[in-house]
C-alpha cells in the first residue's frame, strides 16, 4: 500500500469516526427540536389553533414541525400540515369543531396523513399540486381526494384565500391566509428555527442555511428563482396582504411587526 492510499484511507476513517461522533452528539442531544407541550391544540388567534410536534426527522436532521388548524364558520376544521396524532388531540378538537379537510400543503408535508384519514375517513384530503404522482406517495396507503390550486375552494373560499407558490424540480408550496385574524400561514418558505432548541448538527445547518433567520432557507431560493419574476410577484403579494402574524411549520412564528418581518423575509427575491 502506497503512501497516498494510506493518506486517503486514513482521511475516510477521521471523517467516518467525526460523522459517528456529530450523529451520536445528534441523537443524544437534550435539545428537543420542539415547543413544548407537544400534540396539545393552542390557541393562537380568532377561530385558529396550533399544534407543536416533533421532532420530525429529515435528512438525518431533528427539526420541530407545526400544524395549523382553521375553523371554518360551519365550525369545520382545517387540518394544515398534520402531525402526529393522538386520541387526546382528537379528543381536543372535538371540544372546538369537525375536522373535514387534511392538508398537505407542499411535496414534503404529508407523512402524517394516514392516521389522519384513519380517524377521520369522511374528511377530504387536499394535496398541493404534483403531489399524488410521487412515487414515495403512490406506494403509501394515503388517499388524496382534490388537489389544492392557486385559488380557494368553494369550501373555504369566503374565509380562508390562498395562492400558489411554485418552482423548479416539481416543488410547490399553496399559501393560505385566514382573513378575520390576518394569519398568513406558509410552510417552509419561511423557517425561524432557533439553534438553542436544537440537537447541535441540526443547529449548524439552520445556520447554514438561513434556517435559523427568519427567512427563505438557502436550499430553497435557487428553485424558487426558477419562476424569478411570476416568483417576485407571488411573494410581493405576500406582503401585501399585510398580515398580522405569520406562520410556518418550522420554528418561531412571527407574532409582531409581522408585514415588516415577512418583507424582510423575502428581501432575497429582490
Amino acid at each position: 500500500m502506497n503512501r497516498n492510499t494510506k493518506i486517503a484511507l486514513g482521511g475516510a476513517a477521521v471523517a467516518a469516526g467525526a460523522v459517528a461522533w456529530l450523529a451520536a452528539r445528534e441523537r443524544n442531544s437534550d435539545a428537543p427540536a420542539s415547543y413544548p407541550p407537544l400534540d396539545v391544540l393552542k390557541p393562537f388567534a380568532e377561530s385558529l389553533w396550533i399544534v407543536d410536534s416533533g421532532p420530525m426527522i429529515a435528512s438525518g436532521l431533528s427539526l420541530p414541525i407545526r400544524m395549523t388548524v382553521i375553523r371554518l364558520p360551519d365550525r369545520g376544521l382545517m387540518l394544515h400540515s398534520p402531525t402526529r396524532f393522538t386520541p387526546a388531540l382528537a379528543a381536543a378538537l372535538a371540544e372546538v369543531g369537525t375536522v373535514r379537510h387534511l392538508i398537505a400543503p407542499n411535496i414534503a408535508h404529508w407523512t402524517r396523513l394516514a392516521a389522519w384519514q384513519r380517524a377521520y375517513p369522511s374528511a377530504t384530503v387536499w394535496a398541493a399540486p404534483g403531489l399524488r404522482e410521487r412515487g414515495q406517495v403512490r406506494r403509501s396507503e394515503i388517499r388524496i381526494d382534490r388537489e389544492l390550486a392557486a385559488t380557494a375552494p368553494a369550501e373555504w373560499a369566503d374565509t380562508v384565500e390562498q395562492g400558489l407558490i411554485q418552482g423548479a424540480a416539481g416543488f410547490s408550496e399553496i399559501w393560505f391566509h385566514h382573513r378575520p385574524s390576518r394569519t398568513l400561514v406558509l410552510t417552509d418558505l419561511v423557517q425561524c428555527m432557533e439553534p438553542e432548541r436544537l440537537p447541535p448538527v441540526t443547529a449548524w445547518v439552520a445556520r447554514l442555511s438561513g434556517g435559523s433567520a427568519g427567512t427563505t432557507p438557502r436550499y430553497l431560493r435557487p428553485v424558487l428563482r426558477f419562476g424569478e419574476q411570476a416568483t417576485r410577484a407571488t411573494l410581493a403579494g405576500l406582503v401585501a396582504l399585510a398580515p398580522e402574524r405569520v406562520l410556518f411549520a418550522h420554528g418561531r412564528p412571527f407574532t409582531h411587526d409581522a408585514t415588516e418581518r415577512l418583507r424582510r423575509a423575502l428581501a432575497w427575491a429582490g
